[in-house]
Parts: structure tokens; sequence; C-alpha cells
């Protein structure tokens, strides 16, 4: 809304200020100031501010809304505006319409003026809505717009001759309601509109003469020739008008102020004001009036506490001294918005609000607002909030944040999805609010591969992440909620022996060694042992590829490579593997450590040696637990076993296969010869042999 200053003026007792100031105290107190302009009208300089309110302060479209926030803001006083004087226009010819005839209408008043000579509109009127952005059109449509921009009440003005005729004027009925669809179309806007039932609209003798607060029938519009009109000052039903601007797809600035919610005090005012002008500038007379009786407006109060406002608002810096508000301030404050006092004490305040208000006070912390608005937010002392909870985090949540550094460290992105999901589950919503979205996941590996999937399709490398999540099982009856930890692999690591190799997709050993590492960092011992098959677990991992973890003898979870047939479904390329564990089971055995946990060892200074051997093993016997029949055999010198090969062939015999070892000797004492670490191999050897009853393979 453009705002002239010189109009302000005249409005609030503003004698002199800056236009910057201004702009800028009505932008803090929630009036964006988007543009200045600078004016020449016959002679006088007018400053425009264009000014942008929110939705739920529709008193700030009109200069008495505005006019009143200045004088607030700036401390001064607002003009008394004097009452338009009535009793001549409206003795003996008022006629009360039934409530029972106008749905949807608050407060209405209208009346039929007749004798209109339109003239040229006076030069003061001309200027008060150019200055605003309105261009002059005729009298009675500039009476019309200068009121509303004045009050911010749209008043419509219709040719009344064009609704009945000069032999029948006495007989009136005004009626608003839903259309009947009885008349399909009228021209609003210079735009043919569709009527339908979900439309307000008022008649006057069954002719369509508006679309409730929004606009007035073309049909019925005034012109030069115009000698009898009829004026009409209506407040309807905000969301009433809301929904029919919709229906029609047209928004007015009268629709736009009755969306908002119009103020019964300016209601009034702007009718009176409306007929004054028109019968000092037209030269007419009322004939007859109308109104719908209005009931008595309910009053809102609410209590509010000094100690509260302290409490939110804090102190003040007044000239380097540091107090709070005191209470005749507060009561200035709201006073100078037209808040009124009803009852106060040394602690609390009654305070009754303005029906200018009445859509957007409701509770005491708004009036809080009012008053920090208004006294200025810059005057408060800005201060960090204390620190509620000095308390370190749960050691759950320190667990899980642990979980994440090590996992993003390692080049995993992580991935969240939603809890609900397509697949068949056996816990299904009772009433979800998509079906293809019901079922609360067991898993959280089916959204790791949907995700990898959709990356694919979209022409990208699969992603490997990991995701923390709750699942949901049934057990005996009663669901069971779990934090799991779900890892997928195989997509976006670039894995080469040598840079002058081309990279090759993750292979099992290369999986496990990164979850191993994972498992390291962690400081979880995690066993690795053969998979047992059961219907409880997950079946879209390899059977024959895929191992279980247990930790302290708890089966955690499970690792794997996926199967063929999920590979096909999700039209996977590569090898992925994936692994899914229970977090709650790590978790409930996660001690914390502290220095008494670790001990310094010195390194050996002396070089190592190693030496290679060759063994041949049952197929289905585990390397963990030869590793474990290995350090059977003490040697204090003997630092390391590593595995670096493994050979299948039908020469080595049925259930059979090789593996390689590499041995580490190293001593803290001196340096190993070769004979020593022969000796030493030779009896592990022997050893082998004899009480292992294993195969060296040459």
């Amino acid at each position: 809304m453009k705002v002239s200053l010189n109009w302000l003026k005249e409005l609030a007792r503003i004698e002199v200020i800056n236009i910057n100031s201004l702009a800028s105290k009505l932008t803090q107190a929630g009036f964006e100031v988007e543009n200045i302009e600078f004016i020449d009208i016959d002679g006088y300089t007018d400053y425009i501010l264009d000014v942008t309110s929110t939705a739920n302060r529709s008193d700030a479209l009109s200069m008495i809304g505005l006019s009143r926030e200045v004088s607030a803001l700036i401390q001064a006083d607002m003009v008394h505006i004097t009452d338009i004087p009535s009793t001549d226009l409206f003795r003996n010819k008022n006629n009360i319409i039934r409530n029972g005839n106008l749905l949807n209408c608050n407060y209405y008043l209208s009346a039929i003026m007749d004798n209109i000579v339109i003239k040229d509109s006076p030069t003061w009127l001309k200027n008060r809505l150019y200055s605003c952005g309105f261009i002059s059109q005729n009298l009675l449509i500039d009476i019309s717009n200068y009121i509303m921009l004045k009050w911010g009440q749209p008043i419509s003005i219709i040719d009344f001759n064009k609704i009945v005729s000069t032999d029948n004027q006495d007989y009136v009925e005004i009626t608003s309601n839903f259309c009947s669809c009885k008349q399909n179309f009228i021209k609003l806007d210079s735009k043919d509109i569709t009527l339908s039932k979900d439309i307000l609209i008022t008649e006057i003798n069954n002719n369509i003469t508006s679309v409730a607060g929004i606009g007035i029938n073309h049909k019925f519009s005034i012109d030069q020739n115009t000698k009898s009109i009829f004026i009409e000052a209506a407040i309807f039903k905000q969301a009433v008008v809301r929904k029919s601007s919709r229906s029609i797809g047209i928004r007015t600035e009268s629709s736009i102020r009755q969306e908002r919610g119009l103020n019964i005090d300016n209601w009034e005012s702007a009718y009176h004001e409306t007929l004054y002008l028109l019968k000092e500038l037209t030269d007419g007379k009322v004939k007859k009036t109308f109104s719908k009786k209005t009931f008595s407006n309910s009053t809102l109060t609410i209590d509010i506490s000094l100690k509260k406002i302290h409490d939110i608002l804090g102190p003040i810096n007044d000239n380097n001294t540091v107090r709070f508000l005191s209470f005749n301030e507060i009561k200035k404050t709201l006073e100078s918005l037209q808040f009124k006092i009803a009852k106060e004490n040394n602690k609390k305040l009654n305070v009754i609000i303005p029906n200018y208000r009445k859509y957007d006070i409701f509770r005491e912390i708004d009036i809080i607002e009012e008053i920090a608005r208004v006294y200025g937010y810059d005057k408060f002392q800005s201060t960090i909030p204390k620190i509620q909870f000095a308390q370190n985090p749960p050691s759950r949540k320190q667990f899980t944040d642990q979980i994440r550094s090590i996992l993003r460290n390692l080049g995993l992105t992580e991935l969240v999805h939603y809890s609900l999901v397509k697949s068949n589950g056996e816990i299904n919503l009772n009433n979800p609010l998509i079906k293809d979205y019901s079922t609360l996941r067991s898993s959280l590996l089916e959204g790791l591969m949907t995700t990898s999937a959709y990356n694919i399709k979209q022409s990208n490398q699969t992603v490997d992440g990991f995701e923390i999540g709750t699942v949901f099982n049934l057990r005996q009856n009663k669901i069971i909620e779990t934090t799991k930890l779900a890892i997928i692999l195989g997509g976006n690591l670039d894995l080469r022996s040598e840079w002058s190799e081309p990279a090759h997709s993750l292979n099992w050993y290369e999986a496990k060694g990164i979850i191993e590492n994972f498992f390291r960092k962690l400081n979880k011992n995690i066993q690795w042992v053969k998979r047992q098959l059961t219907s409880g677990q997950i079946n879209f991992v390899h059977n024959h590829k895929s191992a279980t973890l247990t930790y302290n003898n708890d089966n955690i979870g499970l690792f794997g490579e996926l199967n063929q047939l999920a590979s096909s479904e999700f039209n996977f390329s590569t090898k992925l593997f994936v692994l899914e564990i229970d977090l709650n089971a790590l978790t409930h055995y996660n001690t914390e450590l502290n220095y008494l946990n670790y001990r310094i060892q010195p390194y050996s200074k002396y070089p190592c040696i190693t030496r290679d051997l060759c063994i041949i093993i049952p197929q289905k016997m585990q390397i963990n637990s030869l590793f474990e029949l290995l350090n059977q055999f003490n040697d204090d010198d003997l630092e390391n076993i590593a595995l670096f090969d493994q050979y299948n062939n039908r020469s080595l015999g049925n259930g059979k296969k090789s593996i390689g070892l590499r041995f580490t000797y190293r001593s803290n004492q001196k340096t190993l010869t070769n004979l020593e670490i022969d000796n030493k191999q030779n009896e592990l050897q022997n050893n082998i042999i004899k009480k292992l009853n294993l195969e060296i393979r040459n």
C-alpha cells in the first residue's frame, strides 16, 4: 500500500520527521517499507512510502490504521476525527433488514440517494488518490476509493435506476445468499464470471448486484448519466469471501480487506463520511437508508503480569543505567495503541483489546510482543540464554555419534529413510495416509538397496552408505523396536592392486576387511561364525557367501553378498555386500574406556623376518579356528600370523583346500638369525603335522 506522508501528517500530529527514520521505525515494527518515492503535487513536495503489512494486520490497509501506528511509534498524538453529523441524513428514513435476509453478513448499512449530479472530482480528492497510486475515474468512484483508503472499509456504489424502475422504487428487498445458479454468469472486473453454488452474492429485488465483498456486477455500474445511486457498506464473513475469491479467481482491493477482517469501529464512520461527501459534492439527497440489526460486540480482556513482561523482554539500557520497563511506560505504550486498561495494580494489568486488533491478539504473549514492537526491539539488551542442561549427552547417543564419525571417515555416506515401506510386512498401519507406505519396516537394508537402485536408474553410481534407524518386529504378539546399523558396500570404492591396472569391483575379502576395520576402530572384538540358516533371517543374502557376527557370544547381525535374485530385482550389475547388526546389543556391552584400559608397551627396535607356509586344511575349517590352534604353540618371538592366499584344486583331495600363511618373527632383545628362524619354523611345521594332523604343501 502506498502511503502519503502529507496525508499522514493530517491524521497524526507530526510536524517534522526524517522520512528515512520513519521508514526504519515502521519496518522494525512489522510494516516493511519497500520503497520511498518523491513526488510533486501542485507545487507541494510529498514522500510516498510503499508499505507492506502482514496478513494478520488488516487495520494497516488504511490511512487511519497506519497513522495510529505512526503516532504510537514516534510518541505523537492522533488528530481527533470529528464524527460526521448524520441525524439530518437518516431521520425517519431507516429500514431494518431482517437477519435472515443477510446471510454471512455481520454488519450492514446502505442507502438510496436521488438527484445525483456527477461533477468533476475536486482537486484535493484527485491528489489524495494520485498520491496513493489510484487514478481518478469519476466523482462517485473516487469517493468510494478515497473512503476505502482512509478507513479501510470498502464501499459499493451502483446505479439504482438500472435495478428498479422509476415507477416502483418504494419496494426494495436486499438479500445476501449463495448463488442459486438461476443466472449462471455476470461480468465482474472486466471478466465474465461463472457463478456456482459456493459463491456468496448480494441481490436487490432478485437482481444480482455484486459478488459479496469482492466487486459489483458490471451491468449495474455507474456512469455519467446516473441520477440515483445505491450505497452499501457491509462486513461479510472472512472465510466466505476468501472461498468466493478463490472460486472465481479474482482478488480486488475490497476482497483483500474483507478476507483479512474489517474493523467495525471504522465501518460506521466510513459509511457516514461517504454519505456526507456524496451530499456535499453531488447535491444528492438521501431517500432511504437500510441497516441490519447489530448485536453488542463482545469484549476481549487479557490479564498480563508485570513479572512476565520483565522475564520475557529483559532489561533496557537507559543512559547507561540498566533497568526494567516501568509500570507507567508499559501502560503508556499500550494506551498509544488504543488498548484500554480495565483494572490495574502494581503486579498485574487487565487489558481490553480494541476491535481493530481482535483478529490477532488472543494471549498474554501477544500483548508483550506489542509492547516490545512499539517501544523498540533495539532498546532491550541482548543476552545469550543460559545453558539449562550442562550434563553430557547420554552414553547411547555418544556411541551412535562415534559410529557415524568412524563410518564417515571410512568414506561411507549416511542415508535416512522413512520407517514406512512398500513391501508386505508383519506390522501394518490400520489407517495409513498412503496405501503404498502402510507397513513398518523390519529391516534397514531394503531402504539402502532401493536408494542404490534409484541412483543406478538416474545414471549414477550406487552409494556406499550406512543408516542408523529403528526397525519393528513382532515377538509374542508384541511390537519390539530395535535400533540397528545397516551398511551397503560395493558401489563407489575405487579399488585396484596397482595404479596401472583398472579399478575392479569389491570382493568378499575387501568388503570383510572394511567391516573389520570399522569394528577395530570401534574397539569391539567381533567374531565371525558360519551362518546358520533360519526362517527369521534376511532372505536376499547369498547362503554360501555370508556370515553371522557375534559379540560376547551373542548373535548381533549378518554380513553377506547379495544373491543373484536380489541383484536382478534391483538391476545391480556389480557385487554388493550388506551388513545389518543390532546396536542395542553392542550398546548393552559398551563400557567407557579410560586410561586404565590402555598400557603403553615398548616396541622392538630389531628387524622382523617372515616365512611363508602352505597348509592343506579341511574345506569347512575356519581360519580363525586354525589361528587359535597355532597360537597354542607358544613362541615369544612369533609376532603375527596372516593369511595371504587360498587355493582350491581337486588334486588336493575331496573337501580340502590350501591356504598360504605368513609368519612374522621379531625379538625384543636381539636380531634373529636365519638359522634361528629356520629352527623355529621347522618346529612349528612338526607341531602342525603331528599335533594338528594337517598336511604341509610343498
